[in-house]
């Protein structure tokens, strides 16, 4: 008789689990559906709760960095355009300068040589 009621009570506890189990599943179900609009697979369950890891150790980009390092880059080449128009025209007056120091040279030489 105590193996009948050993019995018994076992099989209210599983009885019990599966209902509360149950429940639960209907429960999770639920909140999710609430949250997706649609009951999301595992593969999005899992991809929302990594999708930070993944991006990291696969070393990709979101596309708001993206943006954001384009923007940057075109103001460093917009600073850069513009160091190098100043440093052309700087080239230029340096051409300049340089002419009229050989012609200057050139005289030097041509009036040592009539001497």
């Amino acid at each position: 008789m105590a193996a009948y009621t050993a019995l018994l009570v076992i099989l209210v506890i599983v009885i019990m689990l599966g209902i509360y189990f149950y429940f639960r599943y209907r429960a999770r179900k639920k909140a999710l559906e609430r949250k997706y609009g649609h009951v999301p697979s595992h593969t999005e369950l899992y991809f929302e709760e990594y999708f930070e890891d993944i991006i990291e150790s696969w070393d990709l980009v979101k596309e708001g960095e993206a943006q954001r390092w384009a923007e940057k880059m075109d103001g460093r080449l917009n600073d850069l355009s513009d160091r190098i128009e100043s440093l052309k025209s700087k080239r230029d007056q340096i051409d300049q300068e340089f002419e009229i120091m050989e012609n200057r040279i050139d005289k030097i030489e041509t009036q040592e040589e009539m001497r």
